[in-house]
């Protein structure tokens, strides 16, 4: 089984990107599914079909389904809810409210993961495609099932998984006693742990970053980049979507950003003069990307940032293009490495997105060792 997650800044591209890569997977006769949890759910709009809650039909070879959080609890897990929020309401907070407070914050993604794991172990695909919420929140999506597990058994109450927002209204609920049973019932802590290893086993799971040709996107696509680094999660690909090939300043751009993520691979989609809509097109926008390939190939397999924490320093590691015959001028600014590198081709500027725990560093010491360049960070 190949697991296919993709994400990117909204308006990227990010959800046609997955519909054409799950119908190039499909075509070439794989058992497909293609799986919508971005909540504004629109691989109904790219493919010009009404998806829906329940698995459907696309073609031959490939189901899809959106995953609608309140839906599957409305279906599946409504008794939990009501009972949590019946506990509030007893004690005089009106029901509206009440209901609010009952879904706690976590509750929408740990039903979606819940739906995932169903739809992954009840079905027999051989490739899944993964549309994701938006970078920044996608990773911590995937990285949830592990959060939950490993907090789950060191904690007493499930109840505690939900931060201090839960704590604040423990004293007035009866409600760690449902949520615990919950558990109980549906072994869920299993279940996500099982997810878990799915998503970070690197031989199954390929996280796909979609980018387009300006600065925000590039920039958000990389903080995602060094997250999935963090979280244990294997990046083979980048897509730039939208590209223009007859505007040369664009394709000076492209080159460059090709350089900012390396040595990841970087493909390419040109700038379609209709949205893309419906199969056919779909059809075209796998074959611009990745034209008579497997879309299911694993195209690179390593870390690309390496981080060290030792007490007060964090080291970071990794590969920079031209390193040998390069001049660097290194800054950091708030959670950014700001690289300049001038070589016999031009100056190349690279922005690295750093972990949220460097914020408060500054840089102690670079230098280039074996085509890498190893930052110390130091508090």
């Amino acid at each position: 089984m190949r697991v296919i997650v993709y994400t990117g800044k909204g308006g990227t591209g990010k959800t046609v990107t997955s519909c054409a890569t799950a119908i190039g997977l499909a075509e070439r006769g794989y058992r497909t599914l293609l799986i919508s949890a971005d909540p504004a759910h629109t691989i109904s709009d790219a493919l010009d079909i009404d998806i829906g809650h329940n698995t459907k039909t696309i073609t031959s070879n490939l189901d899809a389904i959106e995953i609608d959080p309140l839906f599957e609890i409305s279906k599946d897990y409504v008794d939990i809810i009501s009972s949590i929020s019946s506990s509030f309401i007893g004690k005089g907070v009106e029901s509206s409210i009440a209901y609010e407070i009952a879904m706690l914050p976590g509750m929408t993604q740990l039903f979606s993961l819940i739906k995932i794991d169903e739809v992954i172990r009840k079905n027999n695909y051989e490739k899944i495609v993964l549309d994701m919420p938006a970078s920044g929140e996608a990773l911590k999506f995937l990285y949830f099932p592990k959060l939950m597990g490993s907090m789950g058994r060191r904690m007493t109450g499930f109840t505690n998984l939900f931060s201090g927002f839960a704590k604040m209204f423990q004293p007035m609920s009866g409600y760690s006693a449902y949520l615990d049973g919950f558990i109980t019932q549906t072994d869920i802590l299993r279940r996500l742990d099982n997810l878990f290893n799915i998503l970070t086993n690197q031989t199954i799971t390929s996280l796909r970053l979609v980018t387009n040709l300006n600065n925000f996107s590039v920039k958000n696509a990389k903080r995602a980049l060094m997250s999935a680094n963090l979280f244990g999660i294997n990046v083979d690909l980048v897509i730039i979507n939208k590209v223009d090939i007859k505007d040369e300043d664009k394709k000076i751009f492209l080159e460059k950003i090709k350089l900012n993520f390396f040595p990841l691979p970087c493909r390419q989609a040109i700038r379609m003069k209709e949205e893309l809509q419906g199969i056919e097109m779909l059809r075209q926008h796998n074959y611009h990307i990745f034209g008579r390939e497997d879309p299911s190939t694993i195209f690179f397999n390593e870390k690309v940032y390496s981080i060290e924490e030792n007490n007060d320093t964090i080291t970071l590691t990794f590969k920079i293009p031209f390193a040998k015959n390069s001049q660097l001028d290194i800054q950091k600014k708030s959670d950014e490495l700001l690289i300049t590198l001038e070589h016999d081709r031009g100056i190349l500027a690279n922005t690295v997105t750093l972990p949220f725990a460097a914020v408060t560093m500054n840089i102690d010491s670079s230098k280039i060792v074996n085509d890498q360049l190893v930052v110390i960070l130091k508090r």
